[in-house]
Formats: C-alpha cells, sequence, structure tokens
C-alpha cells in the first residue's frame, strides 16, 4: 500500500506542475510552491511512516502542517506584499511544527485540544476559501482527507482505517484538474477572467475584487453589478470599459500580459 500510494503522490505532480506553469508570474505561484511542497511532504510519509503507530508520526504531521501552510499562502496572494507574506506563512510553519520539536527533544505529549485545534482551523481556513469554486469537490475531499488524518492524532484507537483518507487524498489534483476542465464556458470575455480569477483565488479574494468593481461601477453610474457568477444587469452598454475596470481590479493578481 504505502508504494502505490506514493505512486499516486507522483502521478498527482502532473497537475500540480501545470498549475505552476499556468501561474508562473503571478502572485499565487509562492502558494503553488508551498502546495507542491506539501504534496511531495505527503508522497515522504506514505514512504516512510508507520501508519497504524499510535505514537505521534513525524512525517505525516509535517505533510499536515505544509498542507495548512499552502492555503494560508493564498490569503497573502497579491501584490507587492507576496514576497513578505512568505515570511508570514513560514512563521505559522515554525509555531504548527513547535509540537513535534518538543516530542522529539524531550517527549512531550503534543496532540493536547489546543494544539490538534490550531492545526485543523488553519488547514480548513485553507480549504474552506476554495469551496464555493469549481474546485470545491477537490477542496471537500481535502477536508476530509485532513479531518481523518487530525482525527488519527488526537485518537489513534478510534481511526483505524487511515489508509482510507490517504488515499481520498491522493485523488485530489485530480478532482480539481477534471472539475477545470469540465468548467462552462463564459458569454463573454469579462465574465471569463472574472470566473478564472474567482476559481483560481477562492472566496477571500474574489470578494475583495467584486467590491472594487461595484464601488467603481457605483460611482461610474453603471446599471451592472458583479455577482458571484458573473456581470449582472445592463450589458448592452460598453463592454471595453467593464473589463478595463475589472482589469484593473486584478492587476495586483495576474501578470503584466493577463491584465
Amino acid at each position: 500500500m504505502p508504494i502505490v500510494l506514493a505512486s499516486l503522490i507522483v502521478a498527482g505532480l502532473v497537475p500540480l506542475i501545470l498549475a505552476l506553469r499556468a501561474h508562473r508570474g503571478t502572485s499565487l505561484f509562492h502558494a503553488l510552491l508551498w502546495s507542491l511542497s506539501a504534496w511531495l511532504s505527503w508522497g515522504c510519509a506514505f514512504l516512510m511512516a508507520e501508519a497504524d503507530r499510535a505514537a505521534l508520526d513525524p512525517f505525516r504531521y509535517v505533510a499536515l502542517c505544509l498542507t495548512g501552510c499552502a492555503g494560508i499562502a493564498v490569503l497573502g496572494a497579491r501584490r507587492p506584499t507576496v514576497a513578505a507574506w512568505n515570511l508570514v506563512v513560514a512563521g505559522l510553519f515554525a509555531v504548527m511544527m513547535w509540537p513535534l520539536v518538543e516530542t522529539l527533544l524531550i517527549g512531550t505529549h503534543p496532540v493536547d485540544t489546543l494544539r490538534i485545534f490550531f492545526m485543523a482551523a488553519t488547514i480548513a481556513v485553507g480549504i474552506l476559501n476554495y469551496v464555493p469554486t469549481c474546485f470545491g469537490p477537490a477542496a471537500l475531499v481535502l477536508l476530509f482527507a485532513c479531518g481523518g488524518e487530525i482525527a488519527h492524532f488526537y485518537a489513534p484507537n478510534r481511526v483505524a482505517e487511515i489508509w482510507i483518507f490517504d488515499a481520498a487524498l491522493t485523488t485530489v489534483p485530480w478532482i480539481g484538474w477534471l472539475a477545470m476542465r469540465t468548467h462552462g464556458e463564459s458569454f463573454s470575455e469579462f465574465d471569463r477572467r472574472w470566473l478564472e480569477f474567482r476559481d483560481q483565488w477562492g472566496l477571500m479574494w474574489s470578494q475583495r475584487v467584486r467590491e472594487q468593481f461595484n464601488a467603481a461601477a457605483q460611482n461610474a453610474g453603471w446599471s451592472v453589478k458583479l455577482t458571484w457568477r458573473g456581470l449582472r444587469g445592463d450589458l448592452e452598454q460598453d463592454q471595453n470599459k467593464y473589463l478595463e475596470t475589472l482589469r484593473a481590479a486584478l492587476q495586483r493578481f495576474l501578470q503584466a500580459d493577463q491584465g
């Protein structure tokens, strides 16, 4: 089973590498590097860890910490602060790793309620950011898998079939890739750009961009409103001015030629 799971991790690198290539030069690139680190750490965990051990498994613990960091990295994925945000994420990683350091050095027991809650909350924030997007199914599967992995730390005798969560986790990149490939075509250039950004950056940044665009539209006296699913209202007017306003709102996220 470890070899099979590790092989699935290697296969899952394909959609991750495609995402890295597509977002090279955007503010999301750093978050994807964190995601790649987390994904590779899961491969190491499956190869080297003992899934049925009752004590703390350091490899799975590191993988969970990096998974949480990848989600939090998205929340700072806007220029000009994206590079500095990596320091924040690295600090978060150090805080989350401290219980493991204590365990390895002095033999303390790290899985108390407060520490488990902090780890679970960190991971959940990053995952829930994508639930309302086209990557919602992948996010929910990841939430299920990480929840099972965390529960195994807290109550290993009650969560015996850890391989179920391991197997679910290996499907996440492909579920996300399939959701993106089957996502419906937009009817306008504006909606296409908006939906691409919404799905790739998630709920938090999308809401910020929506507020910015709608404020600009209201100040300009336009009879349109940007909703979660696209532009609504009087769409018979000049679409170029709507698109230019959206591009201005997205310029801190995308490459210059994508704006």
